[in-house]
């Protein structure tokens, strides 16, 4: 596969953004809605000063920052300052809680956590001092300590202006006059492309998220890619209303715009009003959304009221596309060249339809054909063996850009990554004659809600940490907008809990609020509850959608284990 593409090759990201900087310095790179637009020269000298005041607080090549802010500018000079340093980003969802962030923290053995000081009304720094108990400040050093978390030395805050007992962000910035301006292109030069760039958090079945180590070559070649193929180039504007932590941000967005200076419009919060807006405001000529926020700004009353003729072309992702929201979209905003594609954490953009397809049957059922630089075959998950062309099976995948595995799980590597390199997506599928593919379900215990994926076991274990509860179970149920809802079964120590409002309001700052269930159900004895009998998810399931008198089903065939 490698020797079949033009790939780019012994580049950093850092490296790979300052060549693109150098070649358009004045071409718009990134753009706000409250104009605080930055060119391409603007974002290589802001990250530039970044990594500088990094590395005079002892930031190392190898080192892991927590970055723990929503969508802001300095989420972008983050990303490509920690990539300058050899620095290892995690990013961190906005919406994680006490219990998420404690095990983030521990897990990827965070150096640094940069953290936003409020969004919304939540304080950030209450949230990091509920998480980390035996948290010790030292404000004269700008440092903090931890016993339960040894390896977390610095917390620096965004947006303080310096009032908390933290290191400010503006602070760092200031330390870059303290470093010899000649020593980061020498430290950019050092980081590999075959070197880690992320660490992404994902869920996983058995309920503890595991971290992805992306390379810089993956983030840059997969990107890349999906830019050609998507047409982008200068004279394009991208509306990204997704959050950047997902790689439906960073990666398909973010990364893929780098590569073509192709503008991107982030916004801080997302509303679909918002959106509207700034489609109209921008003259964007693309948009990339999960399957609900197209149907939103479609729903909107005064959707007919934009103007949103300068729209060319976008991408739908993150979940099912409904084969009447995919034509709503192309013929009412209209998008003529929607592009709809498949990824997932550990690789990137797995699949694509091109942005010049006109077959109606290819672009409204299929998820399109592998980009460059990926292989895929269908399985029978039974035996193993490739399964012929228009037969159902597991979609596996072999790639350059593949995670060099999970941070310090090799056991749950090999769990999804075989002998032969092909790693095990667990959602099933059909290739057809022409190498499109079509998904057609999951045998994964997984649910996907809004494009957020939640693995029931994750949600059990901590519903099971409540006083009362004695045993859980997870399923997902239909839901129009947003695509699938968390049930909750919980069986109670003899009515111990009278109220499931209780444990919603117990866990609302513990944990993110997408695994809080949507529909808890409390049981003294759990449904197909008898000695010796297995428990069955997909009956609960069954029985789940009867009580809330579910009509549709899911348009996927979900099979859980």
């Amino acid at each position: 596969m490698l020797q079949d593409y033009d790939w780019i090759n012994k580049v950093s990201i850092g490296e790979f953004f300052d060549s693109q900087a150098d070649k358009l310095p004045f071409q718009k790179a990134l753009i706000t809605p409250d104009e605080r637009d930055f060119t391409f020269r603007d974002l290589k000298d802001i990250s530039n000063s970044l990594a500088q005041g990094m590395l005079s607080l002892g930031v190392q090549p190898g080192d892991k920052v927590g970055v723990w802010i929503h969508n802001l500018p300095e989420w972008v000079f983050l990303f490509l300052a920690l990539a300058k340093l050899g620095a290892i980003m995690v990013p961190i969802n906005p919406n994680a809680r006490a219990w998420d962030l404690n095990y983030y923290l521990n897990a990827a053995e965070i150096k640094v956590l940069i953290l936003v000081n409020k969004i919304n009304g939540t304080d950030y720094k209450e949230i990091l001092k509920y998480a980390i108990p035996d948290l010790k400040i030292i404000p004269a050093q700008g440092k903090v300590s931890s016993d339960r978390l040894p390896y977390l030395k610095r917390v620096i805050v965004l947006g303080d202006n310096g009032e908390s007992e933290f290191l400010s962000y503006e602070k760092v910035l200031e330390e870059a006059n303290k470093v010899n301006g000649i020593d980061l292109p020498f430290r950019n030069e050092k980081v590999s492309s075959g070197d880690i760039a992320l660490i992404k958090f994902t869920s996983s079945l058995d309920g503890y998220p595991r971290g992805a180590m992306l390379t810089h070559f993956g983030l840059i070649n997969n990107a890349s890619a999906i830019a050609q193929n998507q047409g982008f180039g200068p004279s394009d504007i991208l509306c990204l209303p997704l959050p950047l932590h997902y790689i439906f941000g960073f990666w398909v967005g973010l990364m893929a715009c780098f590569s073509t200076h192709t503008p991107i419009v982030i916004l801080p919060k997302y509303s679909a009003l918002e959106v509207l807006k700034v489609l109209e405001e921008k003259h964007c000529t693309a948009l990339y959304g999960v399957p609900t926020i197209f149907a939103d700004l479609l729903n909107r009353p005064e959707f007919s009221r934009f103007n949103l003729q300068s729209l060319r072309t976008g991408m739908m992702s993150g979940d099912f596309c409904s084969p009447d929201l995919i034509k709503q979209t192309i013929q009412r905003f209209p998008i003529p060249e929607l592009t709809i594609g498949y990824g997932i954490t550990e690789i990137g953009l797995l699949t694509q339809t091109d942005c010049k397809e006109i077959r109606e049957e290819k672009v409204l059922f299929t998820v399109g054909n592998p980009l460059p630089g990926i292989e895929m075959k269908v399985i029978d998950p039974g035996n193993g063996k490739e399964v012929s062309t228009g037969e159902k099976g597991e979609i596996l995948v072999r790639s350059p850009f593949m995670m060099r595995g999970y941070y310090k799980m090799p056991e749950e590597t090999a769990e999804v990554i075989d002998s032969e390199g092909w790693f095990h997506t667990g959602d099933l599928g059909i290739k057809d004659g022409e190498g499109f593919y079509r998904i057609t379900g999951r045998k994964r215990n997984m649910l996907i809600r809004g494009g957020e994926n939640i693995y029931p076991r994750e949600v059990e274990k901590y519903l099971l940490s409540f006083p009362g509860v004695i045993d859980a179970w997870v399923v997902g149920v239909p839901n129009r907008r947003l695509g699938e809802e968390a049930f909750a079964f919980v069986k109670t120590n003899n009515g111990l809990i009278s109220n499931p409002q209780v444990i919603r309001d117990y866990f609302r700052n513990k944990i993110s609020r997408h695994n809080i269930p949507r529909w808890i159900t409390l049981v003294e004895k759990l449904p197909g509850e008898t000695e010796g009998r297995k428990l069955s998810r997909n009956e609960l399931r069954r029985l789940a959608m009867e009580e809330l008198r579910c009509e549709e089903e899911h348009p996927l065939e979900i099979v859980y284990d």
